[in-house]
């Protein structure tokens, strides 16, 4: 989130210092806006998001915790 938040203000500050490229910089800031909210939102459903990880680590304590 410190990123999203250093990147927005560079452009901005980049926006301010040449008024011809504000328009572009203008549409720049709400894409990476979006895009970070997307990530908050996946982080928060992990079983139906885009980023997917396997519990390999679970799956192996699992196995060694049954029963024989």
């Amino acid at each position: 989130m410190s990123a999203i938040a250093v990147c927005c203000h560079l452009l901005i500050g980049y926006g301010a210092r040449n008024p011809k490229r504000k328009r572009f910089l203008l549409m720049v800031l709400p894409l990476v806006m979006s895009i970070s909210f997307f990530l908050i939102a996946d982080i928060n459903s992990p079983r139906h998001g885009v980023i997917r990880v396997k519990p390999v680590n679970l799956t192996s304590l699992a196995e060694a915790l049954r029963v024989p």
